[in-house]
């Protein structure tokens, strides 16, 4: 049995197709073909059920389908801790985020590129659930999300600063309030506001379910990068974590005054799941380039 066989097969049951396997892995039909015949021969019994037009996984290929994933996971983490021995010298990390991490994350990878150049990181920039899934498919090293208020066991979490939920528009515009503003005040401002599902909205919907208050919203946009856009140019304020404007010229932050407006980020892996080196460096750099930027207490 090799590895090979097993990744052949893994790739068709997954695709249900032979041609579009031979596509993904850059081989030939007969090859795929051949090898998986091979290994079904060694096995005594027929993994997959082929007809002229259909592939499908046989009683068989049910039951042994988990095990052939399970030995391509072993043999991935056994290369990924070799190549971590060397220096992180060569090797490849994933990372993802939520949109309102983007400023943070766009320094950390600047900070990880000069010092480890020859690592190819992967970034993608989605919502959390997302994110979420693509850690349980295996496809992230690390992501980046705030803390939600239900969790994963399936996903290890870890505080990385604490945050609050802010009123922020362009210096000048958030005239007369104090060093904390009320949900009451926040009816006087016209909101851009960022669309549902985003986490900060999330967090905006839940702290007001309970709150008698008519907020002015103008217009909703899932682009976090476009709304403090739109906000720097405007008069529109919106509610994003201070995080959201680390970096951000002409724009200013007022936390809102409320229990559940708490923003905390965290930094989160695949539980039992072999850690990166890399993703550990990364994270090394992530808390450093926080602690520079602001006052947050790391855990």
């Amino acid at each position: 049995m090799e590895l090979r066989q097993l990744r052949y097969f893994v790739e068709v049951a997954r695709l249900k197709s032979y041609s579009l396997a031979s596509k993904t892995l850059f081989i030939t039909q007969s090859t795929i073909s051949q090898q998986i015949s091979k290994l079904e021969e060694e096995l005594g019994v027929e993994l997959l059920a082929r007809d002229t037009r259909h592939v499908a996984l046989s009683d068989y290929g049910e039951q042994f389908y988990p095990c052939a994933l399970q030995v391509l996971e072993d043999a991935r983490a056994g290369t990924d801790r070799i190549r971590d021995v060397m220096n992180l010298h060569v090797g490849t990390l994933s990372v993802g985020s939520t949109y309102a991490f983007s400023p943070l994350l766009k320094q950390t990878v600047l900070d990880f590129y000069r010092q480890f150049p020859t690592i190819k990181l992967n970034i993608i920039i989605t919502s959390k659930e997302e994110l979420m899934q693509k850690m349980l498919d295996r496809e992230l090293d690390l992501a980046l999300t705030y803390k939600s208020p239900v969790g994963d066991e399936r996903i290890e979490s870890h505080q990385l600063f604490q945050s609050r939920l802010c009123l922020i528009g362009r210096i000048g515009t958030l005239k007369g309030l104090g060093k904390e503003v009320t949900v009451q005040e926040l009816s006087r401002y016209p909101l851009a506001l960022p669309s549902k599902g985003l986490q900060s909205r999330d967090t905006v919907d839940s702290m007001l379910y309970t709150e008698d208050v008519n907020l002015d919203i103008r217009l909703e946009i899932n682009s976090v990068r476009s709304l403090l856009d739109l906000v720097a140019n405007s008069s529109l304020a919106t509610m994003l974590s201070e995080e959201a404007i680390q970096g951000e010229k002409g724009l200013e932050a007022i936390p809102i005054a409320h229990p559940d407006g708490r923003m905390d980020g965290c930094y989160h892996y695949l539980k039992g799941s072999y850690h990166k080196m890399s993703a550990k460096k990364f994270v090394e750099l992530l808390k450093q380039r926080n602690t520079s930027n602001h006052n947050y207490k790391l855990q």
